[in-house]
């Protein structure tokens, strides 16, 4: 059986729900990898992105369909943490311990990823990426600064998790309350007796799926705006990969000393060099560990016949660095589980204007007073 993309299915039903309708074409989807559609006015997005969330309907998956709006189309999915310029080893609990030791009183009575959460909803950057359950909060973020750019909505389905999730818990339990050190291993810095190796890789790197988190809503505002959070986890550097691609030109002892990161036992690579696809891994053009590279790793030992125990015991836990950069999704995720709704910049003010009518005005997305007076305001603009 061929699994359709939650994107084909979305491309599919919109074309029959709009079958003469040539107007939501839009010439940017050869930037984004995936569908992507323009509307004029506030009726025409309603109707898409109903029709885009009903992909769903037929299935009993638990999946849904969730959206981020940004007020430039060209703006990528990228967390706040990884766009900052002066970023290093550090950056990330400098930043959380600064704003905890300035507003202590602010977080109490919050979990780990709770506190994260309210510290990016309030401008902190961080390892989260903003979305909404709301189709409508979308519009208004993809509509309310920078008129002169286009506007964008993502759509995208995915699996929500509640708070409770021990892999998010954990990251953020860990970034908190553990110091950095470039030579851990995911087995270092990031396992304990909660949360195992075998399950944060699989989180990470096997399921291909994302991990997007319902937080508690612990203010008006973000219960307005159907606050969710997408998790972004730590980027992982192969150990073994450079000996793997220089041993036949030095020498295995050679390239171990040369490129091992650590201890790393002889034995286990010449285990590797007879098991694992290493045509795949000279082909690849990046440092990082790719989900596709991972789960080649796993196949190439259950082609054999070996159970995930058996394939633990291949020193996998002890063998993926940690790096302070985080993983960025990948262009086949982007390509089958999203697609874009762009807003031209020229349509902006008339969709706010439509959206106050129905509620949702800068006074709803922030309830705080001086939101009030500016969404007063906007009526006379």
């Amino acid at each position: 059986m061929v699994n359709i993309s939650f994107s084909d299915k979305a491309e599919k039903k919109v074309k029959k729900e709009f079958p003469t309708d040539n107007q939501l074409k839009c010439d940017e989807n050869s930037y984004y990898f995936h569908p992507t559609f323009c509307v004029k006015n506030l009726s025409e997005y309603i109707h898409l992105v109903t029709t885009i969330s009903s992909v769903n309907n037929d299935s009993y998956s638990g999946e849904t369909v969730i959206f981020r709006g940004m007020f430039d189309s060209e703006y990528d999915l990228t967390p706040g943490l990884a766009r900052l310029k002066n970023i290093h080893s550090d950056a990330e609990s400098e930043l959380i311990n600064e704003f905890l030791t300035h507003r202590p009183d602010a977080f109490r009575g919050l979990t780990n990823f709770d506190v994260l959460a309210k510290m990016q909803h309030y401008g902190l950057p961080t390892r989260l990426l903003d979305f909404s359950s709301n189709p409508l909060v979308a519009l208004y973020f993809a509509c309310e600064s920078n008129k002169s750019k286009n506007g964008r909505v993502l759509c995208h389905n995915t699996f929500l998790q509640n708070d409770s999730s021990v892999y998010t818990n954990e990251i953020c339990n860990t970034i908190m309350n553990k110091y950095f050190d470039s030579s851990y291993t995911v087995e270092d810095y990031f396992c304990n007796d909660n949360l195992s190796f075998d399950k944060y890789m699989s989180e990470a790197y096997l399921y291909n799926e994302t991990t997007v988190i319902r937080p508690r809503y612990w203010n008006q505002r973000i219960a307005n705006q159907a606050g969710l959070f997408m998790v972004f986890s730590n980027n992982l550097i192969d150990r073994y990969r450079g000996i793997l691609l220089h041993y036949q030109e030095m020498g295995l002892h050679n390239a171990i000393k040369e490129y091992g990161f650590g201890k790393i036992d002889e034995e286990v690579i010449k285990s590797v060099i007879d098991n694992e696809p290493l045509d795949y891994y000279n082909s690849l053009n990046t440092p990082f560990l790719t989900d596709k590279c991972y789960r080649a790793m796993l196949d190439s030992y259950r082609n054999k016949g070996e159970s995930f125990k058996e394939i633990r015991k291949k020193n996998l836990a002890n063998r993926f660095r940690i790096t302070p950069e985080l993983k960025a999704l990948s262009e086949e995720k982007i390509k089958n589980d999203f697609c874009s709704i762009i807003i031209e910049s020229k349509n902006k003010r008339k969709i706010l204007r439509d959206l106050s009518y129905v509620g949702i005005g800068a006074d709803y997305i922030y309830p705080e007073l001086e939101y009030t007076a500016k969404e007063i305001k906007r009526k006379f603009d």
